[in-house]
């Protein structure tokens, strides 16, 4: 994680004005920081926010049209939810290398879209990436995805899963939705 970094760089041609800051909470996966800033109506506050990880998904779409998502447990949303293939950044590492980690041959990708997820909250992006040339690959889990399944289905399926509210996390629908404008459908 690269610190305060990114937000400071931000910070700089904004009307944001950043005085002062403290780390909050330092953890293995994310790092809580508290600014006082002057906000820009330019009165004093206080700004609090994370540092985390940039991210990369693959969205992969066989000569079917079906698509494999994740399921897996969610500990904030008390349930499973569906998801592209994807993870958090090495240091250093570029986003398509880590989209390529998720499937053992990928073929080629195409970056669909880069996003913020949470911008009021955190200065990471999540890149999204594109392929319809899936080969043969190897399941790959940490310890922490033991549970986790996959699951085929068409993408028009998906797409209204989107729709209907049943698939809500904002980086499986921008992906999805992206998969069906690449492919018209």
């Amino acid at each position: 994680m690269n610190g305060n970094r990114a937000v400071e760089n931000h910070l700089r041609t904004s009307d944001w004005a950043r005085l002062s800051g403290e780390v909050v909470h330092r953890g293995d996966f994310l790092i809580v920081h508290r600014d006082q800033a002057v906000q820009p109506d330019g009165a004093p506050g206080t700004y609090e926010h994370v540092t985390i990880n940039e991210g990369a998904r693959i969205v992969a779409v066989d000569a079917s049209g079906n698509i494999p998502l994740v399921e897996d447990d969610l500990y904030l949303q008390g349930r499973r939810q569906l998801a592209p293939a994807g993870g958090g950044l090495r240091p250093g590492e570029d986003p398509e290398t880590r989209a390529r980690r998720e499937f053992k041959r990928p073929g080629e990708l195409r970056l669909l879209a880069r996003f913020h997820p949470l911008p009021a909250t955190t200065s990471a992006s999540t890149y999204l990436f594109f392929t319809t040339a899936l080969k043969d690959g190897v399941v790959r889990r940490d310890s922490t995805e033991a549970r986790m399944t996959v699951k085929w289905m068409p993408l028009e399926a998906a797409v209204q899963a989107v729709r209907d509210g049943k698939i809500t996390e904002a980086g499986t629908a921008i992906g999805l939705l992206l998969a069906a404008r690449a492919l018209a459908i």
